[in-house]
């Protein structure tokens, strides 16, 4: 999930300014050093109710795509494909609570200082994106979830490789993106959880869920790109969409209050039902690496809402990807209904989760219809949208049938044998 021009511009600046020897050699260091020195930050787990279920709607919408991936719940690792090739192979870790493979041994201290500064117990950094301003509480929760016993985190002893950085990669890590080794002896106080607090919005969208840093352009954190009030939120951070399977490049939208290139004209109601099902009111489909918010609360979602609202509006239009971004287009042919849907860059041939298609095999074709429509009741937090505000029951039980049909299941009447 990188800005490849920023990133290539960036290692060559460093390279021409320090010299390639000694800018490899920093950046090898500063990859494979101890930062001991970095003291655990004190917070533990909170295990009330209302703590783990607050951990759950951050878990859920941060860290479950990255460590469990390809719509699978379990968080036991798996490679990242959200970076390009030039820069390494990327594994997430297994965070089950397995105390040899995962981090079932670990101090919730530790958890707490890989969150904030990404690392480990053995005090190496690990490429991943570190969170220094989410607050105290939420990371207690976020730590009380995983401790909740929760049988997502059940022991599990899978463990992907290390992550393999390139001589770029080592580059970026360290120098353009930073490496955070500034240690927390401050609480972090969390604003006060309101639907009409902007500090709280303000919040939420630059230190929990990254709206800022994804949807603002330019590669510096989430805090430096919120002093610029003539670019932030105005898109156009691009992602490369190879990588997840998909073609070209994809930038992210511009989501001030302008009215003609962001989302000024969106309601309360229209901005909620995008975030948590990922179809915007103009029937277009929120794709990848878009999250869907399934966990966030009403008062959350409000707040983010709110605090946009009071952003500065920013005309400047988001050129769409190219081939367009996928719109329900009404129509009784599954073929093209798989395809407007934006089913097919997802699930297509040779796409990131072509292969999960064959879990509806053998199933009754109206089961899949329901399925289509509402994944969300089948199963809590995917990240497949939720087309029932674009599809009848009809047309969702023809594109069934033809999904069905491409797992190579025979239908009769509405029916998978």
């Amino acid at each position: 999930m990188v800005k490849k021009i920023l990133l290539a511009l960036g290692a060559l600046v460093v390279l021409v300014l320090i010299g390639a020897g000694t800018a490899m050699g920093v950046a090898t260091h500063k990859i494979n050093k101890s930062y001991a020195d970095v003291a655990l930050p004190n917070i533990q787990r909170d295990s009330s109710p209302e703590g783990i279920a607050r951990g759950e709607q951050v878990f859920r919408a941060v860290c479950a795509e990255c460590h469990a991936g390809g719509g699978n719940t379990k968080p036991t690792g798996v490679q990242m494909h959200d970076f390009p090739p030039e820069l390494g192979t990327f594994y997430s870790a297994n965070i089950t609570s397995d105390p040899e493979k995962g981090v079932g041994a670990w101090k919730d201290e530790e958890i707490a200082r890989m969150v904030i500064n990404a690392i480990d117990r053995d005090n190496h950094v690990r490429p991943m994106p570190a969170f220094p301003n989410m607050g105290d509480k939420d990371l207690a929760a976020v730590i009380g979830f995983m401790r909740s016993g929760h049988p997502d985190f059940a022991p599990e002893q899978s463990q992907p490789p290390r992550s393999v950085l390139t001589p770029m990669g080592r580059m970026v890590f360290s120098f353009a993106m930073g490496i955070n080794d500034k240690a927390r002896t401050e609480p972090v106080v969390i604003p006060a959880k309101a639907a009409d607090s902007v500090e709280y919005g303000r919040y939420v969208s630059a230190s929990v869920y990254d709206c800022v840093f994804c949807h603002s352009p330019g590669f510096e954190g989430s805090a430096a790109k919120l002093k610029n009030p003539d670019t932030v939120l105005s898109g156009g951070f691009e992602f490369d969409l190879t990588p997840m399977g998909g073609e070209g490049k994809l930038l992210s939208p511009n989501i001030t209050p302008s009215e003609t290139a962001g989302i000024g004209k969106w309601t309360l109601e229209e901005f909620k039902l995008a975030m948590k099902t990922g179809v915007t009111p103009g029937g277009y489909i929120l794709r990848a690496p878009m999250p869907k918010y399934r966990y966030a609360d009403d008062v959350e979602l409000t707040a983010i809402y709110t605090f946009l609202r009071t952003m500065k509006a920013n005309d400047k239009a988001v050129p769409p990807p190219a081939g367009g971004r996928p719109k329900a287009e009404p129509t009784n042919d599954p073929e093209k209904l798989f395809s407007s849907l934006g089913c097919a860059s997802c699930h297509g041939a040779n796409k990131q989760f072509e292969a999960k298609l064959q879990g509806a095999k053998g199933k009754p074709a109206e089961e899949v219809a329901k399925w289509i429509r509402n994944p969300e009741s089948f199963k809590p937090g995917t990240q497949m949208p939720t087309y029932e505000s674009l599809l009848d029951e009809a047309n969702a039980l023809t594109l069934a049938k033809y999904v069905l049909g491409k797992t190579g299941s025979g239908v009769s009447e509405g029916t998978a044998p």
